[in-house]
């Protein structure tokens, strides 16, 4: 407790209030002791609001390569392109934010917290912009583009917290106050119902029966019934390749042919078909049929009356 500017200033969980201040006249102003309304030094608010979302986006962006960090090997080139295009551009944004958070320089921690997220930041950016420079990942294999991928994870995974750390720090009171900020307050309450939802999550129907399971392979003679399990998976009929990409309530069928130009259809609920070709002269299609889908897979039938080779 202490008084400030003729006013009783509380403490509680971290957070000012001010309780029965008095005005010079001695009659008591709009503020009461039953006030819920917590006083924030205006710079200490804007300061920990920006601290805590940019290191909530940090906190992010490190979970997400982590979990995609083991996904890459065995996934179609475009998953590791979209991701490098993704962690890129994250944390440039990320470096932007934590610039943007107001230099205190009358209480030094704050700043050595700032520069150094900065600094661990900015000493990876260089090299994830180069591993993931559209121009650069032209022409790239798959292989080289998967590895490019595992090593900006890399990158990520080894941007070190400050020493000392945001936590460390809340043993003093100021960086206490400015950990509750509404802005901090409504970050940490996001993170919870991240990772802890109140419901529970809805079941996924099962996926009816596939004669030939999982193997895209059982496709090549023309006549299967697969489980596609990944987002994005290239089917081989014949001569002829299908590009198969689940999305959300849907699955999408595409076939670019050789000569330029392709054709997409989107199956959306059970029975849906499409019907695809070699196009110019040559006979015989392909139908694919949506069997049935969840958020985990889907199951496609197809046949084929393209001749041999």
């Amino acid at each position: 407790m202490g008084l400030v500017a003729g006013g009783l200033v509380v403490a509680v969980g971290g957070v000012l209030f001010m309780a029965g201040a008095e005005t010079d006249d001695g009659e008591s102003d709009d503020f009461s002791g039953d006030t819920s309304e917590p006083f924030f030094d205006p710079s200490q608010r804007d300061w920990g609001e920006g601290m805590c979302e940019s290191m909530a986006s940090l906190k992010a962006l490190k979970t997400d390569s982590a979990k995609k960090a083991d996904t890459f090997a065995g996934s179609p080139a475009s998953v590791a392109s979209t991701y490098l295009t993704s962690a890129s551009s994250a944390l440039e944004d990320i470096s932007r934010k934590f610039a943007a958070v107001d230099s205190l320089t009358r209480i030094p921690d704050t700043e050595r917290l700032r520069a150094s997220y900065l600094r661990e930041i900015d000493r990876v950016r260089p090299e994830v912009r180069e591993l993931s420079d559209a121009d650069g990942l032209a022409g790239l294999s798959t292989r080289e583009k998967t590895g490019r991928a595992e090593r900006v994870t890399s990158l990520v995974a080894g941007i070190k917290e400050p020493n000392p750390s945001w936590d460390q720090l809340l043993h003093d009171q100021w960086f206490e106050v400015a950990a509750n900020s509404p802005g901090c307050v409504k970050v940490r309450q996001a993170e919870r119902a991240k990772s802890n939802p109140s419901e529970p999550p809805e079941p996924v129907p099962p996926l009816p029966p596939a004669a030939d399971g999982a193997s895209l392979g059982a496709c090549l003679d023309g006549a299967c019934e697969v489980r596609v399990m990944k987002p994005e998976a290239d089917i081989k009929v014949g001569g002829l390749t299908l590009e198969v990409t689940r999305n959300g309530s849907k699955v999408t069928v595409l076939h670019s042919y050789p000569s330029g130009g392709a054709v997409r259809v989107n199956l959306s609920e059970e029975g849906a078909r499409g019907t695809f070709g070699r196009g110019g002269d040559a006979t015989g299609t392909v139908t694919v049929e949506l069997k049935g889908m969840n958020r985990n897979g889907a199951v496609l039938r197809i046949n084929s009356s393209l001749p041999p080779g």
